[in-house]
């Protein structure tokens, strides 16, 4: 800049200098001129015009940006857009997830509220079984101590018969008439069977009296009536061990008339075994007799059947074929939920038993 100012000075001077200088100055100074005009088309040449093309690239790369600004702000503001787009999505999508979330909460607590009322429900069913259980229990063993009575009751009247018949021997005095001794011995013996039937039970059998005429008409044999007095005991003995003959023969029968499938008929049978506990085959019976009524699909009554040998006979080894019968029973009716509670306790309880594996898979099923 400093040139040109000192240049156009000189220009300016000129015509002053023309009027002073000489001709030689004039032409010096034209020279000069000359160089000077020179220098500047050199300087434009070689630095106005780089400068002009710099001025003109940095215009166009100022216009490109501007551009590209302008299209930042575009891209900013579409953004802009999208994001508050996203923001909307963002919220109708959280209220739906929280009503969705509720709803789901809702459900959740109303499952659990009839799951927790099934429960009491089962419970109830439950203890009103295990109610019904004792009380048959409690007849059972009312039962089975009235049979122990009357067995004691026939015992005594046994020894009581064979006292009269001793008494009754001894009495017999040789050379006597046996026609008198013999109606003095029945009056006598009438009259304690008389008392005998008094002390008892009012509808419960009496040992008959065994016959005494033979003893009678023989006075002379009187080691004999000691041999005969103690038969009524000896009996009484062999009618304990008798009754344990016909629960094994029932057995057996009810055990025929299942397999061919007379479960009615089998039914009575395997109930009197169980009853009698004299045997060692009263839970085999009781299991038999919730099979027959789980083949008549009167699957209440075998559910019953079934708890008494868990609830009486938890260790037994039908105990976990009467849990998993059980839970199938409940599978008929209906009621998995109950079922599922079986096959859990099964598992849990009798894991190594035979039956686990039939519990698993019926469990997976429901």
């Amino acid at each position: 800049m400093k040139k040109f100012i000192s240049i156009a000075f000189g220009l300016a001077a000129l015509p002053f200098l023309v009027q002073c200088a000489s001709q030689s100055d004039v032409s010096e100074l034209r020279y000069q001129m000359r160089i000077v005009n020179k220098k500047i088309e050199d300087m434009k040449s070689s630095t106005v015009d780089p400068l002009q093309k710099r001025q003109a690239a940095a215009t166009g790369q100022m216009e490109q940006l501007e551009k590209e600004i302008l299209e930042l702000k575009n891209q900013l503001e579409d953004t802009a857009h999208l994001n508050q787009r996203l923001k909307e999505q963002n919220k109708d999508l959280q209220e739906s997830i929280s009503n969705v979330a509720q709803e789901e909460a809702s459900k959740r607590e109303e499952a659990l509220s009839r799951l927790e009322e099934l429960q009491r429900e089962k419970e109830a069913q439950l203890a009103d079984l295990n109610n019904k259980l004792n009380a048959q229990q409690e007849s059972v063993k009312a039962i089975q101590e009235a049979r122990l009575k009357d067995a004691e009751r026939k015992a005594k009247e046994a020894a009581l018969n064979a006292e009269l018949a001793k008494k009754k021997t001894q009495s017999i005095k040789p050379g006597a008439s046996s026609a008198p001794t013999d109606n003095k011995t029945s009056a006598h013996i009438q009259s304690e069977k008389k008392k005998t039937k008094a002390a008892s039970t009012p509808g419960q059998e009496t040992t008959k009296t065994p016959p005494v005429s033979e003893a009678a008409a023989a006075p002379e044999k009187s080691p004999q009536p000691a041999q005969e007095a103690p038969t009524p005991a000896v009996s009484s003995a062999t009618t304990v061990k008798a009754e344990s003959k016909p629960a094994d023969s029932n057995f057996k029968k009810a055990q025929k008339l299942y397999e061919k499938n007379s479960y009615a008929e089998a039914l009575p049978l395997f109930e009197q075994v169980a009853a009698d506990s004299s045997t060692g085959e009263g839970v085999d019976a009781r299991y038999m007799m919730g099979e027959c009524l789980f083949n008549q699909k009167e699957y209440d009554k075998a559910i019953m059947q079934y708890q008494k040998i868990i609830s009486q006979n938890s260790e037994h080894t039908k105990a976990p074929a009467a849990m998993l019968k059980q839970g199938m029973a409940f599978e008929k009716l209906a009621d998995k939920e109950t079922a599922k509670v079986i096959y859990k306790k099964l598992l849990k309880k009798h894991a190594n038993a035979p039956e686990a594996a039939k519990a698993q898979e019926n469990l997976g099923k429901l």
